[in-house]
């Protein structure tokens, strides 16, 4: 799994997310509310294939904003589909330098 982070290692904030996790290097991360499911609240979104993880990566770039990405381990899957998926923990392994 992959994670893209700010170049300051926190969350992207996509689709107004107001809950900014901050996610130091080999320590997990846990969402404090998780729900199952499709919502946008309640988890943190990993992408499956660093394709896609580069696609957000270029996406933000052209907002004007910096990131990083990186493999990650993650713990229970609350929702996923084919390209991404919620979990309720996260923790950035190795970064992937692009």
């Amino acid at each position: 799994m992959y994670k893209v982070v700010t170049s300051d290692l926190k969350s992207l904030g996509l689709r107004k997310n107001p809950n900014i996790l901050v996610f130091p290097l080999n320590i997990w991360v846990n969402e404090p509310n998780p729900l199952k499911g499709n919502k946008d609240s309640g988890g943190i979104w990993v992408t499956r294939h660093k394709f896609n993880a580069t696609k957000l990566l270029k996406y933000m770039k052209k907002k004007g904003i910096e990131c990083r990405i990186f493999r990650c381990l993650i713990g229970n899957v609350l929702y996923e589909n084919s390209y991404r998926l919620k979990t309720d923990r996260v923790m950035l392994c190795e970064e992937i330098n692009n």
